[in-house]
């Protein structure tokens, strides 16, 4: 998702695989501190990711008809809740599942969009994007209708949703 360098790989995008990763082991060995470390590298994750996908926007639009404005809206989306996670950890923690489910359905959109907007240039990741797209966004729709299962689930979801944001960005690396 990040640019590219002189032999196609996304430094950027394994970073953010890593981190992600992390961040989605982190949930799954420590449930009585997740919500506390999650709201800050959430944040900081969130702030790299607005990065990149402001960068990633600048750079589809050289080789894509019309405007991915959407991508726009998503990295300052992206930066906005990073900054505010970073800068305030007591509120974001109280906050997180629903910042949680935000996330992810608007990051989960966004990959269904990207999907069909890439269909032609990555066609053998498309239905893989498209599929951890749409599932994202049965989650975040089920999480947003019942919060209190939103509570007491968010850490074994962030788990799965960093993970399955990993794979996404492993797959921008190396795509």
């Amino acid at each position: 998702m990040i640019t590219k360098n002189e032999n196609g790989f996304g430094w950027g995008s394994l970073l953010l695989a890593v981190l992600f990763f992390i961040a989605g082991w982190t949930a799954l060995n420590n449930p009585l501190t997740t919500l506390i470390a999650l709201g800050l590298m959430y944040g900081i994750t969130a702030i790299v990711q607005g990065v990149s996908v402001l960068m990633y926007y600048f750079e589809l639009k050289k080789v894509l008809p019309g405007n991915p404005w959407y991508l726009i809206l998503i990295g300052v989306l992206d930066l906005l809740v990073g900054l505010y996670l970073v800068f305030n950890p007591a509120v974001s923690v109280t906050f997180l599942p629903m910042l949680f489910v935000s996330w992810l359905l608007i990051d989960s959109i966004m990959n269904i969009f990207l999907a069909f907007r890439l269909k032609d240039s990555q066609r053998s990741w498309f239905w893989v994007r498209l599929t951890l797209g749409i599932l994202g966004v049965v989650i975040g729709f089920a999480l947003a209708g019942n919060l209190l299962a939103a509570i007491i689930s968010v850490t074994y979801l962030i788990a799965f949703y960093f993970f399955t944001g990993a794979i996404i960005k492993l797959i921008d690396a190396f795509v």
